[in-house]
């Protein structure tokens, strides 16, 4: 299953933002991306991004 990967804005670490289905298509992953913009880091850092913020790793 590919993820949308983001990088913390507070300390740069690199984690999983959403988990998109195989198969999924651009509109989905727009959609996807503009539903939740807050996001925490495993330090608990929260920071809001925006659909430009997420990378594709698939």
């Amino acid at each position: 299953m590919p993820m949308l990967m983001l990088q913390c804005k507070s300390c740069g670490e690199v984690f999983a933002g959403i988990y998109v289905p195989e198969g999924s298509t651009e509109d989905f992953k727009t959609n996807a991306t503009n539903a939740s913009t807050s996001h925490t880091c495993s330090r608990k850092h929260t920071n809001e991004y925006v659909r430009a913020d997420y990378m594709d790793w698939s």
